[in-house]
């Protein structure tokens, strides 16, 4: 064997090599750490925050966790500024995030869609035994209308109303800090109704630590008037063991929600979260059933109100999932 190796060689192997090293590393670039800003423990968000953290740590074999917060309004800024890697707001909040709008008095711009997550049920509920069944049954009620840490919601409850023809002067209402408050007023008796995404821990809690139970009330026949609010639409939940408070079919406000992350975030970074909840979503699908109202086909929404992060519309193209409609959308929301 000739042991005399030339400099060009050398030097052309090591070329080599560090064009493979270099390959490699883009190819494996990933987040070192992942933490998922959600509601507080007992609600759909923070359901939903677990299942994703414990995929992406399966997935990628980095720690990842779920943090609460009191609502999303407290943790949406910190996405914006890259202070948490990434949160769960509906469609609305994001909306309203990105424009600067209602609780928001400066633009969030920096706010970026990693993946729509879920559509979730929302609704207000009574007890059974106040024989209270649709939202029309409200007026002059004392109900729960106002949330301090999901501002968002705010304008939600007043547009379920409005299917009913009602405002929210047409109710007695009352503002608490979020839904385990809103949740706790109606187990105590203390108001007449509340408002809340459906199938969550602490409604079941409810349902069972009243007597008759809860009762979800339907919307009023002018559905329209959710179409004010981004990202919301109606939908009919039938009895079943997913939801306590349906006891026939019954239309109900659902909404989009979204993961969110900040542009700040390196687009291989977004890639690899994407990329990991994609492939995991059947099996979250199996550990929790409210992720069921999306398949994975869907996850790339091109109903969306602020824009999707480069790095997942990098995942979404190699999949097939980003069409010119998305493209369309993502550039006339940059350029506003």
């Amino acid at each position: 064997m000739n042991m005399h190796i030339s400099l060009h060689a050398i030097r052309s192997l090591s070329l080599a090599a560090g064009i493979s090293l270099a390959t490699t590393a883009v190819a494996v670039a990933q987040p070192s750490r992942a933490t998922i800003g959600t509601g507080p423990a007992g609600t759909a968000y923070h359901q939903i925050g677990t299942t994703v953290s414990a995929a992406i740590q399966d997935a990628l074999g980095i720690p990842s966790t779920a943090r609460p917060f009191g609502g999303t309004s407290q943790y949406i800024p910190m996405l914006h500024r890259g202070e948490i890697t990434m949160g769960i707001n509906s469609a609305l909040d994001s909306s309203e995030a990105y424009m600067g709008q209602g609780a928001y008095d400066q633009r969030l711009t920096d706010i970026r869609a990693l993946t729509l997550i879920s559509r979730s049920p929302y609704a207000f509920y009574a007890r059974t035994e106040s024989g209270k069944t649709t939202v029309a049954d409200l007026k002059g009620e004392h109900i729960i209308t106002q949330y301090r840490a999901i501002a968002s919601f705010n304008q939600v409850n007043a547009a379920i109303l409005a299917t009913a023809g009602l405002t929210p002067d047409d109710v007695d209402g009352e503002t608490v800090a979020g839904i385990p408050d809103a949740t706790r007023a109606l187990v105590e008796d203390r108001v007449v109704a509340s408002a809340s995404v459906l199938g969550i821990p602490a409604l079941r809690e409810a349902d069972a630590s009243i007597s008759g139970g809860l009762r979800v009330l339907g919307l009023g026949d002018n559905e329209d008037a959710l179409k004010e609010v981004a990202g919301f639409s109606a939908t009919t939940l039938n009895p079943g063991p997913a939801f306590v408070g349906i006891t026939e079919p019954t239309r109900v406000a659902q909404f989009d929600v979204f993961m969110n992350v900040g542009a700040s975030m390196s687009e291989d970074d977004a890639y690899a979260l994407v990329k990991a909840i994609h492939e995991s979503w059947g099996a979250m699908q199996e550990n929790l059933p409210m992720l069921r109202a999306v398949a994975d086909d869907q996850l790339a929404s091109p109903n969306f109100s602020h824009p999707y992060h480069d790095g997942a519309i990098r995942y979404f193209k190699e999949i097939g999932l980003w069409s010119d409609e998305h493209q369309a959308r993502q550039d006339e929301l940059l350029a506003g």
